[in-house]
C-alpha cells in the first residue's frame, strides 16, 4: 500500500474509532445476547461465583470480594473504560487457552488500569491462564498476594506491565510484555515503560519471560526484594530520558536470575546498592547481554567510600558482547561492557567481546571484588586513553582479584591499571592487543603467571608505578614497528619511571620472567630504579637492539636516582656489534649473568645522579669486537666473574674504579684496557695475564691477596689475644690486630703487586710481628699469592684460660632451685692438668655441702659440671640467698685464675603454662567468634617451689568472673549475647602462690561474627512421594543471633526454598521420586560472610506413589434422568508423581505442586459403566467431564493407571430413570422481539430424546386459539408469523411413550410498517416513444391497515404530482428522464416509499410523400405553389413544419398545417419569379427549440423557365432537370439517416433516486452540402466490419444560410 494511502486509511480508521467511542458503553454486541450484564456501577460487587464469557464491559471498576470468585471463560473479551481496573480481593480464575485466550482491552479514548490483586487475595488460589492485556496503564498490580499465571501477555502498558508490592509472591510461567511505555505522549515522572517491577520485599518465581521494546526497564527490582527469575529474554529496552534504561535493574535487593538473555538495551544489567542500612545480593547465572548502548553490566553503590558495607553482585557464566557496537540502538557512545563501581562484586566464567568501549572498567573497588576466568575479546574505545583497553582499573587502592584473565583484540592495551587502580591475580593471558598487553600508570599490580603475546606495543608497560610484581611471566612476539615506534613501545617489557628514587619500599620486580620475539629490546628500563629482576631469560628478540637496555639519563633532579637489580639472567643475542646488555647512566646490582650468541657483550655507562655504586658478580663475559665496556664507574664491585673463551672482543675500562674478587680468565689470553682515569683492583685473580693489559698513564691494576696469621706457642697451641703488627713494604699501611680464641688473625685483600703503563712493580712484602706476655717474634712473606704465616712464641708456663659457662652473673633461681655449675671449657695453654674449686660467700666451699666427695676421678674438681640442690652424683646443696660465687682454676705449676659471679636463690613466682582451645593465632592472639566458649588448660602451670597456687582469669573490661580458691586444670571464658562485650579486649590468666605477686599471662582477644553451622533432621511417615517431608533445621542457630538466610536444595528438584524469615530453618513439602541429595545451606546476613555459606547434606530416597482414585460425582444418593447432564468428577483423585499443573484447574487433586524431577507420570484415566461401556472417549484421559447415562442401574467405575503400579479402581452405583424429550431450541430465543411482518423460524432440530423415542413438536400462544404448530416434525424448521402483541409461548415435546416436556418462552411482536413493493416500472426502465408506462404494485401490510396509495411523478425541483391511486394503471409521460415513486401509508402513520427512474424515449419527425405543384413554372408569371407532405412523430411533440423556397435573391416561406390531424401537412403560396433558374425547395420539420431541436428536412430543386421561344434549349433543360431530380431523390433518402436521440447513451448512467440529468450536447459536425452523408466514413466503417452509427441531426447542424 502506498504510504500516502496508508496514512489516509489510518486517519479514516482513527476518525471512525473516535466517532464510535461515545457509543461504546451503550451499544451491545451485534451478534449475540449478553452473557453477563454490562457492568456500569462503580465498584459493583461480584456474586459468590460469577462467570464471564463473550464480551464483558467494565466502564469504571469492578471488585471481586474477599469470599467470592470470578471465573473468566476462554475467548472472553473484557473491554474496560478509561482508568477502569478490576480489583481482586478474593479469587480470580481465568480459563483462557492457547487457541482462545481471554483478552482485556480499552474501549475508551484512554487506557485502562488492568488487574489489581490486593493482599486479601493471598492464598486464595487465583489461577490465570492465557490472559492478554492490551493498552493499559498498569497491566497487573499485586499487593502481598500470590496468584499463579501461565501464558500472560501484556501489550503496550504505559507504566508497568506487572507491578509487585508488599511482599508479593506470584508464580508466573511464560510472561510476554511488549512495548511498555512506547505509546506515552509525555511523562511527568520516570515510572513509565517498566515490564516487571518487583518491589517492597516481593519474591516472585518467574519461569519463562519475554520482554520486548520497553521504554525504561524490563525487570526492575527494588526495596529488599528477591525471587527466582529464570529463562528470561529481553530486547530493545531503550529511550527513557527520565531514568536509567536497563534490561534488569536491581537495587538493595537479593534476587536470583538464571538463564537470561538481554539484547539491544541502553544498559543490560544494573545492580546498585543505595541504602547502607540494608544489603544487596544479586546472583546472576548463565546470562548473555548483547548490543547494549551504554553498559552491558553495571555494578554500583551510592557511597563509594564505604568499604565496610559490601555489595554482592555474584555473576556466573556471564557473556557480554557488542556493547556500543553496530547492533546497539546508537553505536559508539558506550561506557563499558562491564562497569564495576562498588565493593564485593564476584564474576566467574565471564566473556566480554566485540565492544566498542572498554570491556571491563573498575573504579573505587577493593580486594573483595573478584574476577575468575574472565575473557575480554575485541573491545576498547579508540582514542579514549585507558578506555581503549579490554580491562581498565582506576582508583582501586585495595586491589581486586583477577584469576584466570584473558584479554585479546583490544584497540588499546589489553589491561590498563591507572591512577591508583591496583590489581592482583594469577594466570593472565594478554595477547594480540593493539597497544600494550598490560599498561600500568601510577598503580600497584601483583600478578603470578602471566603470558604476554603478540601485542602491538610492549608486552607490559610500567609507568611511574611502585609495588609492581610479576612472577612467572612469559612475553613473546610483542612490540611495535621499529621504523616508527619508540624503543619502549618495541620492548617486551617496558619500565618507565618505575621508581625514580631508591627507597626501602615500593620495589618493582619481575620474578622468573622470559621475554622473546620482541620487535625491540626484551627489557627496556627508562629512568627507572628500584627495579628488581630475578631469573630473567631473554632470547630471539630484535637482533639490532640490546635484549636488556637500561637508560637512566633522565634522572637528574634532586634525589632522583638509584640502582637496577638483576639477579640471574640468561641472555642470548645473535646481533654482531650489538651489546647483549646496554646500561646508560645507570647504577646496577647484577649477579649471575649468562650471555650467549653473537654480540658485543656488556656496555655499561654508570654516570648516574647520586653516584650510586654498582656491582657485577658471577657473570660469564662473552662477546665479539667488544666483550666488556665499563664507563664512569665510581665504585664497581663484584666477585666470581669469568672471561670465557667466547669473549673475543676488547675489555675496556673508561674512568672507572673496579674492585673484583676471584676474577677468572678461562683462556689466560684476554687483554685488559684501562684509560688514564681508571683503576682495577683484582682480589685473588685466576688465569689473568696482566702482561697483556694496556694501561694508560695514570691508571693501574692492583693484584691483592689474603694473609692468614696463626700465633702459637712451642707446643703448637694457638695463643688467644696475642698482638699482631703487620707492616708492608709498599701499597698498604701498617695495622694491628689481636688473635681470636684459637690464635688466628685473617688479613684479606692486600695488594701484592701493582701494574702500570711501565709494567709490574715488585711484589709487596709483609712483615708480621707477634707478641704475648712480653714475648715477641717476627716473620715475613712475599705477597705474590695468598699467604699463611705461623708466628711462634716461646712462652713460659702460662696460667690456665678460665671459661665459665654457668651460672651466669646475676642469675636468680627459685628457692632451693637447681643451679648448674659448669666451667668445663677452661683449658691450659701448656696442656697442664687443672683443678677447679667453687666457693660461696654464704655457704663456703661448695664441695663441703656435697654428700659425695670430689676426690675421685672425673669429679667437679676435675672440671666436671654439677648441679646443686638436686640429687645427682654429688648431691651438693646451695642455700637461699644472694651468693658471691668464686671459681678458681689452677694448673700444676701453681698458676691460678679466679672469677666471681653473683647469683640469688629466692622464692619464685608461679610459671603459667597453658593451652588454649580454640588455639591462638601465630601472633599469640585469640581470634574467636562472638559467642565462643574458651577453655584455658593450665594443667601445666607450676610453682618452682611447689607452693600451693590460686589461678583465675580476668577480662580487661570486667573483674574476675569467680572468686578463686584453687588452681584448676581448666579455666573457662564463656561469652554470651546477653552481655556487652567489646570487639577487642585482653584476657589475663593469673597464678598466685601467696608469696610473690601473681603471675600474669595476657592474651589479646579479637571477636568476630561466626558463620552459623547448619543442622537438620528429616521427618516423614513413609518413603513415597505423597508422604509429607519435614526438614527440621530449628537446631541451626546463629551464635550471635543474626538473621539467617537459609536455602533448602535438592539435587533433583532444585531449590526447595530460600528465606531469611524466622521460620526459614523449617521446611515441609513433597519431593519427586528418586534419590535426593538434600542440602541445607545457611549463612547469616553479615556482609563479611558473603560467599561463606555453610552446607550440610544427606541422601533421601523417595519412592513412587500409588495413584489415588475417588469418585466425587455422580452421587449414589441421587437419581438422575437419562436427559440430565451428569457431572463426572474424580475430585480428590490423582497421583503424587504428577504435577498439579497437569491436572484440570477446577477441582482438588492428589498431586505434586512442583514438577517432578523425572517429569509427570502419565495417568490413564478410564470412566466406564456396566450398561453403557466406556464413558470417556478412547485416547482421552478425563478426570472431569459431563455426560449422560441411559436409563437403568449403572455401576460406574473409575480406573487410574500410572503404568508402574496396578490400576487403582473404584466403583459406585447410580440410578438413572427414563426422561421426556429435551428441547434444544435454536430459534426463536426467549425474549426475542419481532415485528408482525417478520417470519419466525421454529428451529428445534437439535432436540433429542435420550431414550431413543420418536417425538413431536407443538407450539401454542396464549393469544391464539389454535396451535401455531401441532404435533409437527421437530427435525424440520417451521416458519410462521405472529400478530402484534406479547405472546406467552409453550413449546411441548412429547415422545411415543407419552412423556412430555414443556418449555415456555416469551416473544414480543410489534406492529409493522407497510412495505411498498413496486412491480413495474422497474428502476432504469426505458419506455418506447409513444408507449404507456404500466404502474403495478404488490405492497403489503402485515397489520392490514394500509390507507393510502399514491403513484407520484417528481419534478426536478422536488415537488411531485399524483399520477394514480390505483394498484394497476397505465399512463403516458413526456419523453425524457422521469422519476416515479410508489408511496403507501397505514393507519398508524407508518409509511414506505419506493422509487424508480425511467426514461421515456423521444421519437424523430419523419417526412415522406412530398408533393408539390407545379413542378416547374415560367418566370414572370404569378404562380400558386402548393406543398403537401406526410409527417410522422410517435411522441407527438413535433409542432413546427414549414417550407422555404429560394430562388436567387428571392425567398418564400410558409408554415405547413395539419388541421384535421391526419398527419398530412399542407401549405400554398403565391410566387412570382423574376427570371428563369433552379430554385431550391426545402420542407423542414422541427422537434424542439434552439440548438437542442431535432429536424427532418426534405429538399428538392425546381425549374423556372423563360417564356417559350425555342424548344431545343427546353429539351436540354428537361434532361438536366431529370438528372438533378434523380440526384435529389437519392440525397433525400440518405438524409433520413442523420437524426437520432443521444438520450439512449445516457440511460445506463442514471441513478435510481437521482434527479433527471441534463442531456449532454453532442459534438458539432459540419454537414455536407445538401444534407448528403460523408461516403468515406461509410466505406471505412464497412471495411472495419461494423456499420457506422448514424448521428442525429440537430438544429445546430443546419447551415441556415442554405435553407
Amino acid at each position: 500500500m502506498d504510504s500516502t494511502v496508508h496514512r489516509h486509511w489510518s486517519a479514516f480508521v482513527l476518525v471512525g474509532l473516535l466517532l464510535c467511542m461515545p457509543l461504546a458503553t451503550v451499544i451491545p454486541p451485534a451478534d449475540e445476547a449478553f452473557t453477563e450484564e454490562a457492568i456500569q456501577a462503580e465498584h459493583a460487587s461480584a456474586r459468590a461465583q460469577t462467570t464471564w464469557s463473550g464480551t464483558v464491559t467494565v466502564t469504571t471498576s469492578y471488585t471481586v470480594a474477599v469470599f467470592d470468585e470470578l471465573i473468566v471463560s476462554a475467548c472472553t473479551q473484557i473491554e474496560l473504560g478509561a482508568g477502569a481496573r478490576i480489583y481482586i480481593d478474593g479469587r480470580l480464575t481465568v480459563e483462557g487457552t492457547n487457541a482462545c485466550p481471554v483478552v482485556m482491552y480499552s474501549f475508551a479514548s484512554s487506557d485502562h488500569e488492568g488487574l489489581q490483586f490486593n493482599s486479601s487475595s493471598n492464598g486464595r488460589g487465583s489461577i490465570i491462564d492465557n490472559l492478554t492485556i492490551e493498552d493499559s496503564i498498569y497491566g497487573v498490580t499485586i499487593y502481598g498476594s500470590n496468584p499463579v499465571f501461565s501464558n500472560l501477555t501484556i501489550l503496550n502498558p504505559d507504566r508497568v506491565g506487572v507491578d509487585l508490592f508488599s511482599s508479593a509472591a506470584p508464580i508466573i510461567h511464560d510472561l510476554y510484555i511488549d512495548q511498555a511505555g512506547r505509546m506515552v505522549p509525555f511523562q511527568n515522572d520516570w515510572r513509565y515503560g517498566l515490564g516487571l517491577s518487583i518491589g517492597a520485599g516481593s519474591t516472585p518465581i518467574v519461569d519463562g519471560a519475554y520482554f520486548t521494546d520497553h521504554l525504561t526497564r524490563a525487570i526492575n527490582i527494588w526495596g529488599g526484594s528477591g525471587g527466582l527469575l529464570r529463562n528470561i529474554v529481553i530486547d530493545n529496552i531503550s529511550g527513557s530520558t527520565w531514568s536509567v534504561a536497563a534490561g534488569v535493574w536491581v537495587e538493595d535487593s537479593q534476587p536470583l536470575l538464571t538463564n537470561i538473555t538481554i539484547d539491544k538495551s541502553d544498559n543490560g544489567i544494573v545492580i546498585r546498592h543505595v541504602d547502607d542500612g540494608g544489603y544487596t545480593r544479586a546472583v546472576v547465572k548463565d546470562a548473555t547481554v548483547s548490543n547494549s548502548m551504554y553498559r552491558g553490566v553495571y555494578v554500583d553503590k551510592l557511597n563509594h567510600s564505604n568499604y565496610s558495607n559490601y555489595e554482592t553482585a555474584d555473576f556466573t557464566n556471564l557473556t557480554v558482547r557488542g556493547t556500543g557496537g553496530p547492533g546497539a540502538t546508537t553505536s559508539n557512545i558506550g561506557s563499558a561492557a562491564i562497569d564495576v563501581n562498588a565493593t564485593g562484586a564476584w564474576f566467574e566464567n565471564t566473556l566480554v567481546e566485540d565492544s566498542t568501549t572498554v570491556g571491563v572498567r573498575l573504579y573505587f573497588v577493593d580486594s573483595s571484588t573478584t574476577f575468575r576466568n574472565l575473557t575480554v575479546l575485541d573491545s576498547g574505545d579508540p582514542g579514549e586513553g585507558p578506555h581503549e583497553a579490554g580491562v581498565a582499573v582506576r582508583s582501586s587502592f585495595f586491589a581486586p582479584h583477577f584469576d584466570g584473565l584473558t584479554v585479546s583484540g583490544s584497540v588499546g592495551p589489553g589491561v590498563a591499571s591507572t591512577s591508583g587502580g591496583a590489581m592482583q591475580g594469577s594466570d593472565w593471558n594478554l595477547h594480540n592487543n593493539t597497544k600494550d598487553g598490560l599498561f600500568i600508570d601510577k598503580a600497584t599490580v601483583i600478578v603470578d603467571g602471566m603470558n604476554l603475546d603478540s601485542n602491538g606495543e610492549s608486552g607490559a608497560h610500567v609507568y611511574d608505578a611502585r609495588y609492581v610484581t610479576f612472577e612467572n611471566l612469559t612475553a613473546s612476539d610483542n612490540g611495535a614497528d621499529p621504523a616508527t615506534a619508540s624503543i619502549g613501545d618495541q620492548a617486551g617489557l617496558y619500565y618507565q619511571k618505575s621508581n625514580d628514587i631508591e627507597t626501602s619500599s615500593g620495589d618493582v620486580a619481575c620474578w622468573n620472567c622470559t621475554v622473546t620475539g620482541s620487535t625491540g629490546p626484551g627489557v627496556y628500563a627508562l629512568n627507572s630504579v628500584d627495579l628488581w629482576m630475578y631469573d630473567l631469560t631473554l632470547f630471539d628478540n630484535n637482533p639490532a637492539m640490546s635484549p636488556l637496555m637500561v637508560d637512566n639519563e633522565g634522572l637528574t633532579l634532586g634525589q632522583q636516582g638509584g640502582r637496577v637489580h638483576i639477579h640471574g639472567a640468561d641472555i642470548s643475542l645473535e646481533g654482531p656489534g650489538v651489546p647483549a646488555i646496554s646500561l646508560e647512566h645507570a647504577a646496577a646490582d647484577m649477579d649471575s649473568i649468562v650471555l650467549s650468541g653473537n654480540h658485543s657483550g656488556i656496555e655499561w655507562n654508570a654516570d648516574n645522579n647520586g653516584n650510586y655504586p654498582s656491582s657485577l658478580s658471577r657473570t660469564e663475559f662473552s662477546g665479539a669486537n667488544t666483550c666488556l665496556t665499563l664507563i664512569d664507574h665510581v665504585a664497581l664491585s663484584g666477585y666470581g666473574n669469568t672471561f670465557s673463551a667466547e669473549c673475543t672482543g676488547t675489555i675496556l675500562l673508561q674512568n672507572s674504579q673496579v674492585n673484583w674478587s676471584s676474577l677468572t680468565d678461562a683462556t689466560g689470553s684476554h687483554a685488559l684496557q684501562l684509560d688514564s682515569t681508571s683503576t682495577l683492583h683484582l682480589h685473588q685473580p685466576s688465569g689473568v695475564d696482566l702482561s697483556l693489559a694496556t694501561i694508560a698513564s695514570g691508571a693501574h691494576i692492583d693484584v691483592a691477596w689474603d694473609i692468614t696469621v696463626w700465633v702459637v706457642n712451642t707446643v703448637n697451641n694457638g695463643i688467644p689475644s696475642a698482638n699482631i703488627n703487620a707492616n708492608f713494604t709498599s701499597f698498604e699501611p701498617s695495622l694491628q690486630e689481636t688473635t681470636n680464641d684459637l690464635g688466628y688473625v685473617d688479613l684479606p685483600n692486600f695488594v701484592g703487586q701493582r701494574w702500570t703503563n711501565t709494567g709490574a712493580s715488585s711484589h709487596n712484602i709483609v712483615e708480621i710481628d707477634c707478641g704475648y706476655d712480653s714475648v715477641s717474634n717476627t716473620t715475613s712473606a712475599v705477597l705474590d699469592q695468598d699467604r699463611f704465616i705461623n708466628c711462634v712464641l716461646p712462652l713460659e708456663n702460662q696460667p690456665p684460660f678460665l671459661i665459665w659457662d654457668t651460672p651466669l652473673d646475676s642469675m636468680v633461681y627459685p628457692s632451693q632451685g637447681a643451679v648448674l655449675f659448669n666451667a668445663s671449657h677452661s683449658w691450659d695453654l701448656d696442656n697442664d692438668p687443672l683443678v677447679w674449686a667453687w666457693t660461696s660467700d654464704l655457704d663456703g666451699n661448695i664441695e663441703d655441702s656435697c654428700l659425695v666427695s670430689w676426690d675421685g676421678p672425673n669429679s667437679p674438681a676435675d672440671g666436671v659440671p654439677f648441679t646443686a640442690n638436686v640429687n645427682d652424683n654429688w648431691s651438693c646443696e646451695l642455700s637461699d640467698g644472694i651468693h658471691i660465687i668464686t671459681l678458681s682454676v689452677c694448673d700444676d705449676a701453681a698458676h691460678c685464675v679466679t672469677e666471681q659471679r653473683v647469683i640469688e636463690l629466692i622464692n619464685q613466682a608461679p610459671i603459667i603454662v597453658l593451652n588454649v582451645e580454640p588455639a591462638l593465632s601465630p601472633w599469640s592472639e585469640l581470634i574467636i567468634p562472638r559467642t565462643q566458649h574458651v577453655m584455658f588448660n593450665i594443667s601445666g602451670t607450676y610453682d618452682l617451689e611447689n607452693d600451693p597456687l590460686v589461678c583465675w582469669v580476668e577480662r580487661s573490661y570486667i573483674f574476675a568472673e569467680v572468686e578463686a580458691t584453687t588452681c584448676p586444670n581448666e579455666l573457662w571464658m564463656n561469652l554470651t549475647m546477653e552481655e556487652s562485650v567489646p570487639s577487642t579486649f585482653e584476657v589475663v590468666i593469673y597464678a598466685f602462690d601467696n608469696i610473690n605477686p601473681p603471675t600474669e599471662y595476657r592474651i589479646p582477644v579479637e571477636l568476630y561474627n561466626e558463620v552459623p553451622e547448619p543442622v537438620f533432621e528429616v521427618q516423614r511417615a513413609e518413603n513415597s512421594s505423597e508422604s509429607l517431608v519435614v526438614f527440621d533445621g530449628t537446631a541451626t542457630i546463629d551464635p550471635e543471633g543474626d538473621a539467617l538466610e537459609v536455602e533448602w536444595w535438592s539435587s533433583l528438584d532444585g531449590q526447595l526454598a530460600w528465606s531469611n524469615e524466622a521460620n526459614a530453618t523449617y521446611w515441609e513439602g513433597y519431593l519427586s521420586r528418586g534419590v535426593h541429595s538434600i542440602e541445607m545451606r545457611v549463612v547469616d546476613d553479615r556482609p563479611e560472610h558473603i560467599n561463606s555459606t555453610q552446607t550440610t547434606s544427606m541422601l533421601l530416597t523417595v519412592t513412587n506413589s500409588l495413584p489415588k482414585a475417588s469418585i466425587g460425582t455422580p452421587l449414589d444418593t441421587q437419581t438422575y434422568t437419562s436427559s440430565e447432564t451428569i457431572w463426572f468428577s474424580a475430585n480428590g483423585s490423582g497421583d503424587f508423581d504428577a504435577a498439579c499443573s497437569t491436572f484440570p484447574i477446577n477441582g482438588s487433586w492428589h498431586c505434586a505442586e512442583r514438577q517432578p524431577f523425572a517429569g509427570s507420570e502419565y495417568l490413564v484415566v478410564i470412566w466406564s459403566s456396566d450398561l453403557d461401556g466406556r464413558l470417556s472417549p478412547e485416547g482421552e484421559d478425563w478426570l472431569i467431564f459431563d455426560g449422560r447415562l441411559s436409563a437403568g442401574t449403572h455401576s460406574i467405575s473409575l480406573s487410574l493407571d500410572d503404568g508402574i503400579n496396578e490400576p487403582v479402581v473404584v466403583s459406585r452405583t447410580v440410578e438413572v430413570s427414563a426422561s421426556a424429550p429435551m428441547l434444544d431450541l435454536v430459534s426463536p430465543v426467549d425474549g426475542e422481539i419481532f415485528r408482525s411482518s417478520d417470519p419466525i423460524f421454529w428451529n428445534a432440530v437439535q432436540s433429542v430424546d435420550f431414550d431413543g423415542d420418536n417425538f413431536t413438536l407443538t407450539v401454542r400462544s396464549d393469544l391464539l386459539t389454535e396451535p401455531l404448530l401441532d404435533a409437527a416434525d421437530p427435525s424440520q424448521t417451521h416458519i410462521s408469523n405472529l400478530n402484534a402483541g406479547t405472546h406467552a409461548i409453550e413449546i411441548t415435546l412429547e415422545d411415543e411413550t407419552g412423556l412430555a416436556s414443556s418449555t415456555f418462552i416469551t416473544l414480543t411482536v410489534g406492529q409493522s410498517d407497510p412495505v411498498a413493493v413496486m412491480v413495474t416500472p422497474i428502476n432504469r426502465d426505458s419506455i418506447e416513444a409513444g408507449q404507456p408506462v404500466v404502474l403495478s404494485e404488490e405492497s403489503t401490510d402485515a397489520d392490514d391497515d394500509m390507507v393510502t396509495r399514491e403513484w407520484r411523478l417528481w419534478a426536478p425541483n422536488g415537488t411531485y404530482t399524483v399520477l394514480s391511486t390505483m394498484s394497476i394503471d397505465q399512463i403516458y409521460l413526456t419523453p425524457g428522464e422521469q422519476k416515479i415513486s410508489l408511496y403507501i401509508r397505514d393507519s398508524r402513520g407508518g409509511e414506505d416509499e419506493r422509487f424508480a427512474n425511467v426514461t421515456v424515449q423521444s421519437s424523430l419527425p419523419r417526412l415522406s410523400n412530398l408533393v408539390y405543384t407545379p413542378t416547374s413554372w415560367t418566370a414572370g408569371e404569378l404562380t400558386t405553389f402548393s406543398v403537401s407532405v406526410a409527417m410522422e412523430d410517435l411522441d407527438g411533440t413535433t409542432k413546427d413544419v414549414r417550407m422555404t423556397l429560394k430562388h436567387d435573391l428571392q425567398v418564400w416561406e410558409m408554415n405547413l398545417t395539419d388541421p384535421d390531424g391526419d398527419g398530412v401537412w399542407t401549405a400554398s403560396i403565391e410566387v412570382l419569379a423574376d427570371g428563369p433558374g433552379r430554385p431550391n425547395l426545402k420542407v423542414i420539420a422541427t422537434d424542439g427549440v434552439g440548438d437542442n431541436a431535432n429536424v427532418e428536412v426534405l429538399s428538392v430543386t425546381l425549374t423556372i423557365e423563360d417564356p417559350p421561344t425555342d424548344n431545343r434549349p427546353l429539351l436540354l433543360i428537361g434532361a438536366v432537370v431529370a438528372f438533378i431530380v434523380a440526384l435529389t431523390a437519392g440525397a433525400v433518402v440518405l438524409q433520413r439517416r442523420k437524426t437520432r436521440f443521444a438520450e439512449l447513451d445516457l440511460i445506463e448512467s442514471w441513478d435510481a433516486f437521482g434527479s433527471v440529468k441534463e442531456v449532454v450536447k453532442l459534438e458539432d459536425s459540419a454537414p455536407l452540402e445538401g444534407g448528403a452523408v460523408d461516403g468515406a466514413s461509410e466505406v471505412e466503417a464497412e471495411q472495419d466490419g461494423t456499420a457506422e452509427e448514424p448521428k442525429p441531426l440537430t438544429g445546430a447542424d443546419l447551415d441556415w444560410d442554405n435553407v
